[in-house]
């Protein structure tokens, strides 16, 4: 990454470079990874995330990437609150879009639709990341872009079993902030 590093600093994103092919490759292996754990009919492809999160990186760009890990946080931070609006305009549209409430006595309703608990974790991921900033930057690699461990570790130059036993300890307090939240 360090050639990509150095033409993001370099360049004016321009689209016909060899970099910015390998450099897209890798954001659209990382939003398809994504994708494929949200609900189907999404509202929105991997592609699309990919160019929405290349706007947003490019509009909110620093002077400079520090490196590989400074870039793809921003890009898994850019998914997340793109994935996060998105399933709340589906949410809003769903809820009737400020309509009426029918009653529904006796209906049953189903566990949470994954809209709400990708929301439900963006609303708690800010917390954790005030408690602890590596593991709020495992989930956000890990759950909005679907890096497995082995990609995380690499990418935060740390060792693969930290990265799992992170995860771990980061899925329990979620669970448990979003419970409480409730």
């Amino acid at each position: 990454m360090h050639e990509h590093t150095q033409w993001l600093n370099a360049s004016t994103g321009s689209c016909d470079d060899a970099h910015f092919g390998e450099l897209y490759a890798e954001l659209k292996k990382i939003a398809l990874g994504r994708m494929a754990i949200e609900r189907s009919g999404q509202a929105l492809e991997a592609t699309e995330l990919v160019h929405e999160a290349w706007l947003r990186l490019q509009k909110s760009t620093p002077e400079r990437w520090r490196d590989r890990s400074q870039f793809y946080g921003a890009a898994a931070e850019a998914m997340r609150r793109i994935l996060v609006e998105t399933a709340r305009r589906r949410l809003a549209a769903k809820r009737g879009g400020g309509e009426k409430d029918l009653p529904l006595d006796g209906v049953q309703l189903p566990a949470p639709l994954a809209d709400e608990r990708l929301i439900g974790i963006h609303e708690v991921l800010d917390e954790l990341e005030a408690e602890d900033e590596l593991k709020a930057k495992i989930v956000k690699l890990r759950f909005f872009s679907g890096m497995n461990h082995d990609e995380i570790a690499a990418l935060l130059a740390v060792n693969e079993k930290t990265v799992r036993r992170h995860w771990a300890l980061a899925k329990l307090w979620l669970y448990r902030a979003m419970e409480k939240s409730r």
